[in-house]
């Protein structure tokens, strides 16, 4: 039966190693997969919401400046061409940022700006407490679609953070059941050489 013994601990000691290699495989395949979650989280953040933040921004400034043209230019054509520069930089702003990917708020809020917008280029030449009446509403709706930058880059950030402590965990674990298989490769080492031995003693006494 001593034969029986050896092919036990042989094959023991193959799934033993077929089990670790796997789990290198899939150590692997894991960390591969989290830091492409991770990557893909990175640039969703820059694309979507630090490039959409920079648009909304240079809008606002506009809006500003078309404020203070209309608080300080006296002269009516001069204020309204003033204002029609301002607004062609804030429409091309706009049009790149509707090019970016928007939630269903950001959709909405888009949508009242192009309105604001229009409404804004029917009165250019019109009373300056409507106008500036226009420019306050945009701002507001600038000011809304930064807050949703905000928070959609914090849910952004937190979810990075769980696929990373995922990812974490699960190397851990990974780590821990490669060393059980390790240790249980010493033992069967250990176990075969004090089979050996024994087998050896067996046969000098024979002798």
């Amino acid at each position: 039966m001593k034969w029986t013994y050896s092919i036990n601990q042989k094959f023991l000691a193959s799934a033993s190693l077929f089990a670790l290699c796997l789990l290198v495989l899939f150590s692997n395949y894991i960390d591969r997969n989290h830091t492409e979650n991770v990557k893909n989280a990175i640039s969703t953040l820059y694309e979507d919401r630090l490039i959409a933040e920079e648009y909304i921004f240079r809008m606002a400034t506009g809006m500003y400046q078309i404020k203070e043209v209309i608080n300080t230019v006296v002269n009516e054509d001069s204020r309204g061409v003033a204002i029609s520069a301002i607004l062609l930089q804030i429409r091309e702003e706009s049009d790149a940022y509707q090019e970016t990917k928007f939630t269903a708020a950001e959709r909405r809020n888009g949508d009242k700006l192009l309105t604001i917008l229009d409404e804004f280029e029917t009165l250019q030449n019109g009373n300056t407490q409507q106008q500036l009446a226009i420019a306050n509403r945009a701002l507001v709706v600038l000011n809304e679609l930064s807050a949703i930058q905000l928070e959609e880059s914090k849910q952004i950030m937190d979810s990075a953070e769980k696929l990373y402590l995922s990812g974490k965990t699960s190397s851990q674990f990974v780590f821990a059941v490669i060393i059980v298989i390790f240790l249980v490769l010493q033992a069967i080492v250990f176990t075969s050489k004090t089979f050996i031995s024994r087998v050896n003693t067996d046969a000098a006494h024979l002798n």
